[in-house]
């Protein structure tokens, strides 16, 4: 084996024991979260009446009508800032 061969293999086993531990956390975390939100704000847009913002374990933003708990929007796991693909809204923002 090279040097650079032994390289590439620690940094791959490197990759690997990382990746491992994310899958524990993430399978431990889902575990503990329960059904409250991470963070939970209401929050007024221009031009909307008043929304609950929320981001919900695995890191789902969701926004909520307070009046009767419509969806407005949904968020991809892990990024609160991209649509979930197939999203339907329950109404829109006006």
């Amino acid at each position: 084996m090279t040097p650079g061969d032994a390289q590439q293999a620690a940094k791959a086993d490197a990759l690997n024991a990382a990746a491992r531990a994310l899958r524990r956390f993430a399978a431990t975390a889902a575990v503990h979260a329960t059904g409250k939100p991470l963070l939970q704000r209401v929050i007024k847009l221009p031009g909307s009446r008043p929304l609950v913002f929320r981001i919900v374990w695995p890191g789902m933003a969701l926004l909520l009508d307070p009046e009767d708990g419509a969806v407005v929007a949904e968020s991809e796991p892990g990024k609160p800032d991209q649509l979930k693909a197939g999203f339907v809204p329950g109404r829109t923002l006006e």
